[in-house]
């Protein structure tokens, strides 16, 4: 596990390779709003690297579901480099330059309504979507590692008060959505992990304030093993 801090994104800057390979590439995923968070944010390329570095370098080749990934510029070189899926409603847009790239297999719809097939998947990952954009963490993970042989979760929570003021989209009640903190986000990965050998990381979880955003918000990267 890692849990971010400036010092990681200082180190990661020192070569920021994921920028050099942005800026060799040319598609139409370039106006896509998750490839311009991506070309101007240090912070998630950093991630990106760590996430989706292997790929990226030919090291993975097998298959690969991305929940939630977004697009952006790389997102052909991942699928030319692996068996690559895309699993996203794209809340940020880029339907139509997907529509029209027929090499990266999309699925348009919701994870939790997707079946997954036992063991289908070497990797499945879910970067920047749990718990803070969606909540359904624990559901997600127990559905996700059935179905693969890893997983890799980048997970985004505050250890300071975070909340937004939401409305229902099938009612006109507004609702305000607290975000979750280190603690409770540790207790729901920590049946997951390997019993002690993540437990100093876990205790950082619900004390470490240092953020890699301006926004305040924590960034962990975890990896648990699918299930045998």
């Amino acid at each position: 596990m890692i849990i971010y801090t400036k010092k990681e994104l200082e180190k990661y800057l020192e070569n920021d390779w994921i920028l050099d390979l942005m800026k060799a590439e040319s598609n139409s995923f370039q106006e896509v709003r998750t490839n311009k968070w991506l070309e101007e944010i240090d912070a998630k390329r950093m991630i990106y690297a760590d996430v989706y570095g292997d790929i990226l370098r030919g090291e993975q080749t097998g298959k690969v579901l991305d929940v939630g990934g977004g697009i952006n510029v790389l997102t052909k070189k991942l699928a030319d480099n692996c068996q690559y899926t895309l699993l996203d409603f794209l809340a940020h847009g880029g339907n139509e330059c997907l529509e029209a790239e027929s090499t990266i297999h999309w699925i348009n719809e919701d994870w939790y309504e997707t079946t997954f097939a036992h063991k289908e998947y070497d990797i499945i990952i879910a970067n920047d979507i749990f718990p803070d954009v969606d909540q359904r963490m624990q559901i997600f993970i127990e559905k996700a590692l059935e179905a693969c042989k890893e997983l890799r979760l980048v997970i985004t929570y505050y250890n300071n008060p975070q909340f937004y003021l939401t409305k229902r989209t099938d009612d006109s009640e507004l609702m305000t959505f607290l975000s979750w903190d280190g603690e409770i986000t540790a207790l729901k990965l920590e049946k997951y992990l390997e019993q002690g050998a993540f437990t100093r990381e876990l205790e950082r979880m619900k004390t470490e304030k240092e953020s890699i955003y301006r926004n305040g918000r924590q960034v962990a990267y975890v990896k648990i093993n699918g299930k045998k």
